[in-house]
């Protein structure tokens, strides 16, 4: 009888190489999918993924799990964009500005995936989208000892708020209320007029985030 190897037992790298690219196929395809149907299955992700249901299923147990990675991705793709936005860089208030611009310009294909996931707990959303949120706190926080952002709240409140807005202009594009466009510019007027410093807002609040 003959013995396997440690080299029988490693997975082939060609086996490896398939999965990796089989995992990329089905992320990159969940997001349009989903977009003409959130309620769409396993199967015609796959379809249109270019691989067979099982193979869904051999990387994810169940639809809730497909759900899962690709919103991970969505929120690492997003919060790519920010970094690349470079919000250390100038003043904070411009900064916002092209950050807030550019993640909402990268959300264009995860509208339908910010709708599914609104109906979690609120706890689970704002886990979400700790990397989002761990990108811009920094520039928030620069914004408000810098006196151009309110400091009469916390840091976490203007990022909550800010999410709360994103998902909310989302919202309205997903039924229709109001086109791209105008919600790009209707976004990023109402982040920058709910986080400007006002003199009434100029003191830090006791509460203040450490």
């Amino acid at each position: 009888m003959s013995r396997s190897t440690d080299s029988d037992r490693r997975p082939a790298p060609r086996r490896r190489a398939d999965a990796e690219r089989s995992m990329a196929a089905i992320l990159a395809a969940a997001p349009d999918v989903l977009a003409g149907n959130p309620e769409a299955s396993m199967t015609e992700i796959a379809r249109h993924a270019g691989v067979v249901r099982a193979t869904v299923y051999m990387h994810f147990p169940d639809r809730q799990a497909l759900i899962d990675a690709v919103t991970a991705k969505a929120v690492s793709d997003v919060t790519a964009v920010i970094e690349r936005a470079e919000p250390d860089r100038g003043d904070a208030q411009e900064a916002l500005a092209r950050v807030i611009t550019a993640a909402w310009r990268a959300m264009d294909r995860f509208h339908a995936l910010v709708g599914i996931n609104t109906r979690r707990p609120y706890g689970e959303m704002q886990d979400q989208h700790r990397l989002v949120m761990g990108a811009l706190r920094p520039l928030i926080e620069r914004g408000q000892a810098a006196g151009r952002f309110r400091a009469d709240v916390p840091a976490s409140w203007h990022l909550a708020m800010i999410l709360a807005l994103v998902h909310g202009a989302s919202g309205e594009i997903r039924r229709g209320a109001i086109g791209e466009d105008l919600a790009q510019r209707a976004v990023l007027s109402s982040v920058l007029g709910a986080v400007t410093a006002t003199p009434e807002a100029a003191e830090p609040s006791p509460n203040q985030d450490t």
